[in-house]
């Protein structure tokens, strides 16, 4: 008797409801997709719940598996999350998930043998940003002071990693090349220059590849670099790996660093994808939707017929739901705003801080200085999520998703008694991966309750948290942490473990003796949330104030309108879209001093949708 379902006895998992688009693209066995699923359209549920469908149903029979791609870790992380507990830890191993940068790093390390004899990188090689210090070190210790022509990163990230490695590299490539297989230390774009000579010169390489993968997942697929694309073409055009490209060319931000939005018609034109638009929204108001589909309108092409999304929410948006205000300096915006969220849980006893983002073009931690008194006068925490933790550390909101701060935070929750039943399942697949138990055979099962409850006893509160880490980390062994989790082979592991330590050490030293309140202070539930456009983005709040909203803050937009330049505009049109995309019930719009911003208050004024916001006693 097969172990597999048929494709018509299956259904979806967690109670997902199907729409006649939704069920074709989850349900889709050897067509290529593109999908254009704009903002609360649920793609990483209906991604989860595709590969739920190709692994229980058989159409991706062992040992074939599904590959998913994504642009950071915390993506990878959700959508691999998602499938293990919708189809189980069994199946689950036949879904990879990585970011792209992930993905070539262990292709450059696995076969660093086909690489020209020029590149001399050892093995056991770190992975960083080469950053100005670095560049520094090398001009002075290989160039004796002389300047390298390579070392503006920021401008040209690539230059000292050409992409095809195989053909005559200068002589100050060399040398970098040299220097760095020293000091066993490469970037990013130098794994992915390595990876993508591999792939292109070895047809064994990309036959192991293909046939390794059945199916390809790739989210945010609007952000796609060329060279990342290139990738992708160069191992699976003309194999048989079916394709599923998902994202929303209006949310693309990326453009600063190469993103190309016409990969989505290059994927149709080199794999024959269909594209198909997922016109909904589940997470927005009606009036919120309406304002989405008015910029909508306002960003596509006029050769193109606008997408027009269906909001899937029933009943009355809050009144006053939707509105903006002008204030005389930053510390009375940030007054106002305080005082406005306090009257917003005055009336919504079950909203929280954390159900409220601040959210701005740029420079947070500088908005961060000047309302912080205003909101700790008036009762309010606030977080600015884009700050380091300590210098050369993680940021807090990047710190949130790391696969070991998860992991510490639940064997904390679980050794003070109060862990969820989600959070127990998130912390048995954290650690089945590190262990190889499988969750669904009752003797691993076992295995794996035991080496939790070893782990759980390396917690001690009455010791610095920084011992109960280092328990941990050795208890599970360095080795093995980076074998299974590959962005922890550099010196990212001490950044990841000094910033939790210390946030969650403050958060301990503030509530001694409530421990369930310094995980809720360490995660920031209690707080309202300040993070910049590009950091919010695929998060969601009940209530968004779209702060320091002026001309000023928008100089590469008021640049780009003088310049005449269309591109630049939609990108900064993109990024504003972006923000107003995450609230669910409420939106404002905020500034202080100067002009509102050109082009999009012309769109907020068009939509007819704000009202003034109220006047509240400063």
């Amino acid at each position: 008797m097969s172990k597999y379902l048929s494709a018509e006895l299956w259904e979806p998992s967690n109670g997902f409801i199907t729409t006649k688009t939704s069920e074709k693209i989850i349900k889709e066995k050897q067509k290529s997709l593109s999908i254009l699923a704009g903002p609360g359209a649920g793609k990483t549920e209906i991604l989860a719940q595709r590969a739920n469908f190709l692994l229980q149903t058989g159409a991706c029979k062992s040992p074939q598996k599904i590959l998913a791609l994504s642009f950071k870790v915390d993506a990878a992380a959700n959508i691999k999350n998602r499938v293990d507990l919708r189809c189980g830890k069994e199946l689950a191993r036949r879904f990879d998930s990585s970011t792209f940068d992930a993905f070539f790093i262990s292709l450059a390390r696995r076969f660093s043998s086909l690489l020209p004899d020029w590149v001399e990188i050892p093995a056991d090689y770190d992975v960083y940003p080469f950053d100005g210090n670095w560049w520094d070190n090398y001009e002075r210790i290989v160039l004796g002071g002389q300047p390298c022509r390579y070392k503006s990163t920021f401008a040209a990230p690539d230059r000292h990693s050409p992409l095809d490695l195989s053909k005559e590299p200068d002589s100050e490539i060399v040398k970098i090349w040299d220097y760095c297989a020293e000091n066993k230390v490469v970037d990013y774009s130098m794994c992915r220059s390595m990876a993508l000579t591999i792939v292109r010169n070895n047809n064994q390489v990309r036959a192991l590849i293909s046939s390794t993968y059945k199916y390809l997942f790739l989210d945010e697929f609007q952000d796609t670099t060329d060279p990342q694309y290139d990738f992708i073409k160069a191992i699976f055009q003309d194999s048989d790996t079916v394709i599923t490209a998902v994202g929303d060319t209006n949310q693309m931000i990326m453009g600063w660093a190469g993103a190309n939005p016409k990969n989505f018609y290059n994927l149709k034109n080199d794999f024959g994808s269909e594209i198909i638009p997922l016109a909904i929204n589940h997470r927005s108001n009606f009036k919120i939707v309406s304002l989405i589909n008015l910029v909508i309108k306002n960003l596509t092409p006029t050769e193109e017929k606008p997408i027009v999304y269906e909001g899937t929410r029933k009943g009355t948006p809050p009144s006053n739901c939707m509105g903006a205000k002008s204030f005389d300096s930053v510390e009375n915006e940030g007054e106002y705003i305080c005082k406005y969220i306090n009257s917003i849980m005055d009336k919504n006893p079950a909203l929280i801080p954390s159900d409220f983002a601040l959210i701005l073009r740029q420079k947070a931690q500088d908005y961060f200085d000047k309302i912080k008194e205003a909101f700790q006068k008036n009762g309010i925490n606030i977080r600015n999520e884009d700050a380091l933790v300590v210098k050369n550390g993680v940021k807090i909101q990047d710190l949130m998703d790391e696969p070991l701060s998860i992991l510490w935070v639940h064997l904390i929750r679980k050794k003070a008694g109060f862990i969820g039943y989600p959070q127990e399942k998130e912390l048995e697949i954290i650690v089945s991966s590190l262990t190889g138990y499988n969750l669904d055979q009752d003797r691993e099962y076992k295995k794996l309750q035991k080496y939790i409850s070893a782990l759980v006893a390396c917690i001690n509160f009455s010791s610095p948290i920084e011992d109960a880490v280092s328990e941990v980390l050795k208890l599970i062994g360095h080795a093995n942490i980076k074998t299974i989790f590959p962005q922890y082979r550099s010196q990212y592991l001490i950044k990841v473990k000094k910033s939790f330590c210390v946030l969650f050490q403050d958060a301990l030293d503030k509530n001694p003796n409530d421990i369930k309140q310094a995980i809720d202070d360490y995660e920031g539930a209690s707080q309202v949330k300040l993070m910049t456009i590009h950091k919010s983005k695929g998060l969601e709040f009940d209530t968004v104030f779209f702060v320091d909203f002026r001309d000023e803050s928008w100089w590469g937009l008021r640049r780009a309108i003088q310049q005449n330049n269309e591109q630049t505009q939609r990108e900064e049109k993109n990024s504003f879209f972006v923000g107003l995309s995450r609230a669910e019930e409420r939106l404002f719009f905020t500034k202080s001093q100067g002009n509102w911003p050109l082009i999009i208050t012309g769109l907020l004024k068009d939509s007819k949708l704000l009202s003034k916001m109220p006047d509240l006693p400063v």
